[in-house]
Order: C-alpha cells, then sequence, then structure tokens
C-alpha cells in the first residue's frame, strides 16, 4: 500500500505479477472484481490501472512514490548509456586485478558490480542528467491504483 502524499487523499497499491498473462487472469477473476466492487462506496472517485513495464525503478526520483513514466524507448536509451559506461569502465578497471582468475568467476564479479553500479550510481545520476529529455513537458502527478 502506498500511503496518500502530504495534503493528498489518495492511497495506491503496487501489485506485481509473474507474467503479463499472470496479471490478466488475475484482473478478470471473479474475486479480483468483487473486492473493486466492494471498495466502490469508500472511493471518490473510478480507480485509476497503470501498467508498467519493470525498468521504471531506475527512472524514480529517490524519495518519490509516484512518477511519469518515460517513453520505453527513451529508457531503453537512457539504460544502453548506462550499461555499456558501466561495462566498459569496470571491465577496464577489474581486468588486472581478475585476469588470472577462471573465467566464470572473473564474468560473475564484474556482473555483480556492473549491476551495483548501475542500480546505485550510474542510473540515478543518469537519470537526473537526461531528466528533462525524459520527461520534458511538466504535469501533475497522479497516484497509481
Amino acid at each position: 500500500m502506498l500511503r496518500p502524499m502530504p495534503g493528498s487523499r489518495e492511497y495506491g497499491a503496487v501489485i506485481k505479477f509473474n507474467s503479463r498473462d499472470d496479471w490478466h487472469a488475475f484482473r478478470d477473476s471473479a474475486e479480483y472484481r468483487g473486492f473493486v466492487e466492494s471498495l466502490r462506496p469508500m472511493l471518490e472517485t473510478e480507480p485509476k490501472i497503470e501498467t508498467i513495464c519493470g525498468l521504471e525503478s531506475w527512472f524514480t526520483p529517490l524519495g518519490q512514490q509516484f512518477t511519469r513514466v518515460p517513453p520505453r524507448w527513451k529508457m531503453a536509451v537512457v539504460t544502453w548509456v548506462g550499461v555499456s559506461l558501466t561495462v566498459y569502465i569496470v571491465s577496464w578497471l577489474l581486468s588486472p586485478m581478475t585476469n588470472h582468475w577462471p573465467t566464470l568467476l572473473a564474468y560473475m564479479f564484474a556482473n555483480a558490480v556492473v549491476v551495483a553500479g548501475l542500480t546505485w550510481i550510474v542510473m540515478p545520476l543518469l537519470n537526473r542528467v537526461f531528466r528533462p529529455w525524459l520527461l520534458p513537458a511538466h504535469r501533475p502527478v497522479s497516484g497509481v491504483h
């Protein structure tokens, strides 16, 4: 559950599924439809449903519960830039240290460093740098329901 932002009365819920088919089966189930109907007396407006692909977590500013989602092609371009730079730099930095390691171990270690770097350093930085391009027009952010 996502609690309302200060000054808002909108709650949200984040539900994750293994696949789009699982999401559709859940959404179309009698149990889910009954649950939504049971909530209607407590709602001021129709519930809003937003489906996202997963890359959005790298494009959500830290500390924000809700965000506008950039077009997928823009997320892919920025992710490609981040992965390319990170793999190049990590390979260059680690190869002198790991060149005598077993290949699989060196590969796994380098990938762990790449993923950690992308998650905590590179993607937050690229998100700030590319934010004006990713989401050029400002419009109010609404809750996810």
